[in-house]
């Protein structure tokens, strides 16, 4: 299968063919493989002294090096993305969440003997819990709620929708000439 020196392809099959390999982030020798050492040079890795890097699409998508008007610039060779994200607070859009609660005061039919609620209960007294003597509700309770942590902080995936396949890199073939 001839191709073009650095040319990458998708490939149904399980093996590389004759002249190819795959696209794996292999290290190979300088030495051995200087034509395509002087395409790919050290982008992909590699010391540039005895060995260099092939392009590592396992898992990954191919998109072109470069700006496209409204998008994010991208080097040839950069690496970027993740399989997974946790969303934090931060992420969420602003909401809010209603709270309820209720207080169950026991609370005794006897008239009480004491106008003060420490240590004591509710009484049919008209001056319980109160410093007015026609006062016959008890005073308000301060009383902060607050939401129990929700979630399972699993990562959520972000996958577009895929195939496994193999991307193969051609080895040796015609030596692309530059324009």
């Amino acid at each position: 299968m001839e191709g073009t020196i650095g040319e990458i392809r998708l490939f149904a099959s399980n093996f590389a063919p004759r002249d190819w390999w795959y696209c794996d982030g292999s290290l190979l020798a300088i030495r051995s493989n200087t034509a395509l050492f002087s395409i790919l040079g050290t982008t992909y890795g590699g010391d540039g002294k005895t060995t260099f890097g092939l392009p590592n699409l396992g898992g990954r998508s191919a998109i072109g090096a470069g700006q496209g008007p409204g998008l994010s610039y991208y080097e040839l060779g950069e690496s970027t993305g993740a399989n997974t994200v946790a969303l934090s607070v931060l992420n969420l859009p602003a909401h809010t969440h209603a709270a309820a609660g209720s207080i169950v005061i026991p609370a005794f039919s006897d008239v009480g003997d004491s106008d003060t609620p420490a240590n004591n209960v509710l009484a049919a007294n008209d001056l319980m819990y109160s410093s007015q003597v026609s006062d016959s509700t008890t005073k308000p309770i301060p009383l902060s709620l607050q939401i129990g942590v929700s979630g399972g902080n699993t990562p959520l995936p972000i996958n577009q929708p895929s195939l496994g396949m193999n991307y193969i890199i051609c080895l040796y073939g015609v030596f692309p000439p530059r324009s």
